[in-house]
Formats: structure tokens, C-alpha cells, sequence
């Protein structure tokens, strides 16, 4: 399944073509690739939000159990209010990047990418149709792609985060960029799934 974006046509521009080319879209395997696709970018826009929003306010005290609970008490609130919440108050997912960003887990770059990979987001999820039926749409791969490198970024920045205070003292010669969370090992696997999956259309269209 090509994920790049193909040069637009019309059923009047070429309707031999065009049918081969809706034939082709509509193929069993073609669809399913489309759905895994789907679901692995929502998945990996998930697990960002969660290493922005959920991490940061993790790493000022609040409980990841029970919602509202600060484990560092009143300090740790009024630290993560005064240190993050600040930054963009009317925006916890941009006042996290922001902090992310400030701390040099990620670069104004990529910052600025997550508005692109958010707005797909959004059209893959109210607009799944069209990339089903419609023969010039196609789901964006580089923007998955650079979704999953700023996740491997954030998750690195937070394992570098658990060596700093002690996390990891026990173990010798820790390597951050060789550590990988629970999170990210999912994903991989999930990748990886997508990727054999790709390899075998013809299996799957004789299902």
C-alpha cells in the first residue's frame, strides 16, 4: 500500500484508469492496511499526548492513580501551576510542550509539527471514508513517521529524567538511547505488525 499522496485525477480525465485505480483502493488488503494505518497513528497521537500532558504533570507530583491527587501536596500543584500551566494557561497540551520544549526534550520544530500531525489526526478520525473510497487520498506517512520520532525524543528525555535521579543506579553503563519504555516497545511491536502486514498483500486479498 503506497501511503504517498498521488498526482489528483478525475473519472474524466482517464476513466479506464480511474477504475483500476478505485479497484485497487477498494482491495480487501487495501482496506485493512488503510484501518491498521489509522489506528496506529490515533495510537501513537495517543501516547504523545499522554508523555506530554500526563509526564509532565507526573514529574510536579500528581498521582498517575487517582486524578487530583498531588503527591508532593500543595507544593507540587502550585510548582506545576506557577512552572507549566503558566506557560499557556488556557492550553495544558501547549503549556506541556512548551515546558518539553524549554527543557529540550523537543525542538520549536517539532513542536510546530504536532499541529500538522494533530490536525491528521483529525481527519482520519471524522473523515475515515475518504481515505477508503477516495482514490487521491491517501493517509500521510511522514507525518506518522515524524509522530513516532517525536515520541522516541519525549520517551528518551523521560528515561533520562529516571537516570538523573538515581532511577537506574543499580545497572551499569545505563545507555538512554537503548532504554525503551513500556509505551514505546508497544509501539514498536504495533510498527512492526504494520510494516509485515504491508509485505503481504497478495495473502491478504485471498482471505
Amino acid at each position: 500500500m503506497s501511503l504517498c499522496h498521488a498526482q489528483r485525477m478525475s473519472y474524466a480525465d482517464d476513466s479506464a484508469v480511474w477504475r483500476q485505480r478505485l479497484k485497487a483502493k477498494l482491495a480487501p488488503h487495501r482496506i485493512r492496511s488503510t484501518l491498521t494505518f489509522v489506528a496506529l497513528y490515533q495510537m501513537t497521537h495517543e501516547m504523545i499526548k499522554h508523555a506530554v500532558i500526563e509526564d509532565v504533570r507526573g514529574f510536579y507530583g500528581h498521582s498517575p492513580l487517582e486524578s487530583g491527587t498531588w503527591l508532593t501536596g500543595e507544593q507540587g500543584r502550585s510548582r506545576y501551576n506557577r512552572d507549566v500551566l503558566a506557560l499557556a494557561p488556557k492550553n495544558v497540551f501547549r503549556a506541556s510542550l512548551q515546558w518539553l520544549q524549554a527543557s529540550e526534550a523537543i525542538s520549536p520544530a517539532q513542536v510546530a509539527r504536532l499541529d500538522d500531525i494533530y490536525e491528521h489526526r483529525h481527519e482520519l478520525t471524522h473523515e475515515l471514508t475518504k481515505f477508503i473510497v477516495d482514490v487521491d487520498s491517501e493517509p500521510d506517512l511522514d507525518l506518522l513517521t515524524d509522530a513516532v520520532q517525536i515520541m522516541r525524543d519525549i520517551s528518551r528525555f523521560w528515561i533520562q529524567v529516571d537516570k538523573d535521579i538515581g532511577t537506574f543506579d543499580e545497572h551499569e553503563d545505563v545507555d538512554v538511547h537503548e532504554v525503551r519504555s513500556g509505551s514505546l516497545l508497544v509501539l514498536d511491536m504495533c510498527i512492526q505488525a504494520y510494516v509485515e502486514g504491508l509485505n503481504m498483500p497478495e495473502a491478504g486479498a485471498s482471505e
